[in-house]
């Protein structure tokens, strides 16, 4: 009877991450970044690593049966693509000159998603 627990258990504390980021809550985002920082290979460095930290922030949780913190790969890599995108339109339309770094992660970042 105890060998049959053990795995149950261990199959539940699996799956609980699975089954909560299964509801198909839709989050909203707001990423903060500076506009300035973008037009240096230095500066696009520091937002790509600031918008990484707040999309792992935004998908980030507890899981319901250990209590142990987890972060949504899907939901982060899916925040931050929504994110380089919106952000590399903005400084296109503004005239505002962008770091080939920032433009290069934006665009194979959009362009891994659409390939899957």
């Amino acid at each position: 009877m105890k060998k049959f627990i053990v795995p149950a258990l261990l199959a539940a504390v699996t799956l609980a991450p699975a089954a909560a980021t299964a509801e198909g809550k839709p989050i909203t985002v707001e990423i903060a970044y500076d506009k300035a920082l973008l037009g240096s290979e230095a500066g696009a460095a520091v937002v790509l690593e600031s918008i990484e930290a707040q999309a792992k922030e935004a998908c980030s949780a507890r899981s319901p049966v250990t209590n142990q913190p987890y972060v949504d790969r899907t939901c982060t890599k899916n925040i931050k693509k929504a994110a380089l995108k919106k952000i590399l339109n903005k400084q296109e339309v503004s005239g505002l000159s962008t770091a080939p770094a920032f433009a290069r992660q934006a665009v194979t970042l959009v362009a891994d998603a659409g390939q899957r």
